[in-house]
């Protein structure tokens, strides 16, 4: 019998989603279903969105390679590629990413629902007029924009230190750890200069994502034009918008297309990944939670998703996995997650 995925233009309301998720994992959790009972009197909307969402979650489970789901891999694009125009044109607007679809591919193929609503509460903090040396940072699974006194706005991801060094005829920052994205105020006397792990990306006025890994680091490019230099190696490249440059300890530069929108959903809260492994998904997720994800079984590591998932949300993510039996779920030393075949 053929089952229908979801569909992803419905939005629907996300919470809903998750409530499905944790009480088909947990069904004799009375203390979940109390906190599901309050929810449900919260307001009236939330039994109808739960009723969809039940509805569609019953009808979940076809093969990855059946059309829905390539349709509804092709409608979370082009949902983000949507939330990307609406960020353009309304910075500050809150959004929810609604209803979004995890769609694994292997031999159990099923298309799961998972919430991802986000939104800063509060308003960016402004920086008093620079000077050097000012520090900038935040906390694992911390989120922070910081407007500058140019007007540029450098919003900071998870576990990040950014310092302003110069505030002159340059503007200059140097991001030690972590990732940041700027987008910067016009200014053609001014160049706005990071470094990053020794190299410099400059701009004059342009959006684009800097990050820092173990072992490696990247540049994205959402507008204008960015040139990214190397000064020991004498060494330079000029970015356009939907490209991506990205080196790895002892290799060249490597300059593709990228989809950009999505290498920097962080922003809004959520992460999204296209038919990637789910050891991949998982560092991502490790990077914005202290409680660790670890795979313990080489086949889970290698399974993979697509996807919208909630920075932060461990709990709601391994739920999920385990629902569908994708792995089944151990708790290790110090409360690590462990995922095991199922």
């Amino acid at each position: 019998m053929r089952h229908l995925a979801p569909n992803l233009a419905s939005s629907g309301e996300p919470d809903a989603a998750e409530w499905v998720a944790r009480l088909h994992n947990r069904p004799n959790d009375l203390s979940l279903r109390r906190d599901f009972d309050s929810w449900l009197k919260s307001d009236p909307a939330n039994k109808p969105a739960f009723d969809s969402a039940a509805d569609a979650w019953s009808r979940i489970g076809a093969l990855s390679d059946e059309p829905e789901i390539r349709s509804a891999r092709a409608a979370l694009k082009a949902d983000l590629a949507a939330d990307a125009r609406r960020r353009h044109a309304r910075p500050q607007m809150r959004w929810a990413a609604g209803i979004a679809a995890m769609v694994m591919a292997g031999g159990f193929g099923t298309a799961l629902w998972l919430a991802a609503t986000s939104a800063d509460h509060s308003a960016p903090a402004v920086a008093p007029a620079q000077m050097a040396e000012a520090v900038y940072q935040t906390g694992v699974g911390e989120r922070k924009s910081i407007t500058l006194a140019d007007g540029s706005v450098a919003t900071l991801s998870t576990d990040t230190v950014l310092r302003v060094t110069e505030w002159g005829a340059r503007r200059g920052l140097t991001l030690d750890r972590g990732e940041a994205f700027f987008q910067v105020a016009k200014n053609p006397q001014r160049p706005f200069v990071v470094t990053a792990q020794g190299r410099t990306v400059t701009a004059l006025g342009t959006a684009f994502n800097v990050r820092i890994d173990p072992g490696a680091w990247s540049v994205s490019l959402l507008e204008g034009k960015i040139r990214v230099a190397d000064p020991a190696a004498h060494n330079s490249v000029d970015l356009l918008p939907g490209s991506r440059l990205e080196q790895h300890a002892g290799a060249t530069w490597a300059v593709a297309a990228a989809d950009v929108a999505a290498l920097t959903s962080w922003r809004e809260g959520s992460l999204v990944f296209d038919n990637q492994p789910l050891s991949q998904i998982v560092g991502e997720l490790n990077r914005y939670s202290d409680r660790k994800i670890r795979i313990a079984s080489p086949r889970v590591a290698a399974t993979p998703m697509s996807g919208r998932f909630k920075t932060g949300d461990v709990g709601g993510f391994v739920d999920a996995l385990s629902a569908y039996g994708a792995a089944k779920v151990r708790t290790g030393e110090g409360g690590e997650i462990v995922l095991v075949a199922p």
